[in-house]
């Protein structure tokens, strides 16, 4: 079911794209992470952020 609301809209958006992911263990960190909060390693990514239709 899609949010119609734009401030709803956003704040999910902020919680679900908005984050650092882990090379080896795969764990969502904050954005302002430096390391894995898992396994304390420093090889962070951010989210892979594209919106729109799968293909």
């Amino acid at each position: 079911m899609p949010i119609t609301d734009v401030a709803k809209r956003q704040i999910a958006q902020k919680a679900r794209l908005h984050m650092k992911i882990c090379f080896y263990c795969g764990a969502r960190n904050s954005m302002a992470a430096t390391r894995c909060r898992k396994c304390r390693n420093n090889y962070l990514r951010l989210k892979n952020r594209n919106l729109g239709a799968k293909k």
